[in-house]
């Protein structure tokens, strides 16, 4: 997102399952500079699928966006 005008990067979810020990689903609701038709803020809700590496995390892969820790665990398990 570097480059990009942002105003608020809000995370919704982290969520961790012992079944998956090294992976974590986040969403996040990115707020932008820029506003809709009516005025309202743009904003951009996305996924991912967090990898464990060492002590930090880094993003496998883009997945469907969720609040839900059961939708979250279904997107851990392979499933979208």
């Amino acid at each position: 997102m570097k480059g990009q005008k942002i105003t608020d990067v809000i995370v919704d979810i982290f969520y961790t399952n012992p079944d998956f020990p090294d992976k974590a689903y986040a969403s996040a609701t990115v707020v932008h500079t820029f506003a809709d038709p009516e005025g309202k803020p743009q904003r951009e809700f996305l996924g991912f699928i967090l990898k464990r590496e060492g002590n930090d995390w880094r993003v496998e892969r883009f997945a469907s966006y969720t609040k839900d820790e059961q939708t979250a665990k279904v997107y851990l398990g392979g499933g979208d």
